[in-house]
């Protein structure tokens, strides 16, 4: 074996989802910007700090209440509880994603435990594509929703609190007139 041969030929890099078609290159992969997640895990974080490193509050007004290995059972339980939010919630982010390629718009959403809707349209349904913005959070880091109407009875699709909007919005519109241009021209 050749171990300069290994290292020098060049790997690339091909991602692949479930689905996707043979002819399909995936453009562009997005998800909802990480600060929006703050509303869920700031509290988290406080429970946890009052949880585990802040016990002197918890036990001393959970001890007029309770006796300590009922308090360590309720400590448990909180733990358990505060950890399977966690999970959820950073699970629900994680796999929560929008593709872009060169035939289709995917839109990916998780929540809850295991529930999921997959959302999709062809580049030559879609009729628009916006940009909005609201909130402070959205002007303060740059997140924006870009709403995508659809042709027929084929679902609208929201990508939510998309950083970089501007270029997202450009790309699907870019490709949404490519498909239909060489649809009239055939």
């Amino acid at each position: 074996m050749n171990l300069s041969n290994l290292f020098s030929k060049k790997s690339e890099f091909s991602p692949k989802f479930l689905g996707q078609n043979p002819d399909e290159q995936l453009i562009a992969v997005t998800r909802r910007g990480f600060i929006i997640e703050l509303r869920w895990l700031l509290p988290l974080v406080i429970g946890f700090y009052f949880l585990i490193l802040n016990s002197y509050f918890l036990d001393s007004s959970l001890s007029l209440l309770f006796n300590s290995s009922a308090i360590s059972f309720i400590r448990v339980v909180a733990f358990i509880i505060l950890s399977l939010i966690f999970y959820n919630r950073i699970t629900d982010w994680f796999y929560s994603v929008n593709l872009i390629t060169n035939q289709r718009v995917i839109d990916f959403e998780f929540s809850g435990l295991g529930i999921k809707k997959v959302v999709e349209t062809d580049l030559r349904n879609i009729q628009s594509v916006t940009i909005e913005s609201a909130g402070l959070l959205s002007f303060l880091f740059g997140l924006s929703t870009i709403h995508i109407l659809t042709s027929g009875d084929n679902p609208n699709i929201d990508l939510e609190f998309i950083s970089d909007a501007n270029r997202i919005q450009d790309l699907i519109s870019d490709l949404g007139r490519s498909v239909n241009k060489n649809e009239r021209i055939k």
